[in-house]
């Protein structure tokens, strides 16, 4: 009996983890309906671990679900998306102000490949592209942090994050390359300061970049609501 139930609770999982992994990798878009039978067939599963498993990425804040419509991809509105900004900047803010220990770990050349590689996307409107080309880079650094349960849940964040950064863009498409053009500037600064080692500099232009990316997306919230109205 309990081989049984091990086995059926790896399939949910393997479930789970795939439609998480579609919903952060941008396969499904912000807002997008999923559709239990067609999940189903797609994964060749039952419709019961399928709804299971989106029932627990619901729990996530990936999914949502409606009466009489069904699930959907969770969309975020801007003022949501303001406050998990902010959760991302204290996260990544603790993060690099305790990095000091760890930048032996980091790999400086793949850093400004992935740096060079933003560049070059802003050439495209991608926006997709170069969001997660964005989050590679933090992450990359991040990730040489002891605490890897506060990586995990960043990274989860980000995920959530890009989902609305995508959908945004896509619909104020002047405000976003100013933006973008900025961080690659900004990223190069970092790995300088990286690269010096000295603790203070780190954390300061670390809190310079990322206020400025908060800042720049509640200039962008207003313009939004503003345009709406």
């Amino acid at each position: 009996m309990g081989k049984i139930r091990m086995e059926i609770q790896s399939v949910g999982e393997i479930i789970c983890n795939e439609i998480r992994h579609r919903i952060l990798e941008g396969l499904c878009a912000s807002g997008e309906r999923l559709n239990v039978d067609e999940l189903a067939r797609t994964l060749d599963a039952s419709k019961t671990p399928v709804r299971e498993a989106l029932g627990r990425l619901e729990s996530e804040g990936l999914v949502v679900f409606k009466p009489r419509v069904g699930w959907s991809v969770s969309a975020l509105t801007m003022e949501e998306f303001a406050d998990l900004l902010e959760i991302q900047y204290a996260l990544r803010l603790f993060i690099s102000d305790n990095l000091l220990p760890y930048i032996d770990k980091l790999d400086f050349d793949y850093l400004e490949s992935v740096n060079r590689k933003l560049q070059n996307l802003l050439k495209g409107q991608d926006y997709f592209q170069i969001v997660q080309q964005n989050d590679l880079f933090h992450m990359t650094i991040f990730s040489i942090h002891s605490n890897q349960a506060m990586v995990r849940r960043l990274k989860e964040l980000d995920g959530l994050i890009r989902l609305q950064r995508v959908r945004f863009f896509e619909q104020e498409k002047t405000f976003f390359p100013a933006i973008a053009e900025n961080a690659f500037i900004q990223h190069q600064n970092i790995l300088e300061k990286l690269k010096s080692r000295d603790a203070d500099t780190i954390s300061r232009v670390s809190r310079e970049h990322f206020a400025s990316i908060v800042g720049a997306y509640k200039h962008l919230s207003r313009n939004m609501r503003e345009n709406v109205v």
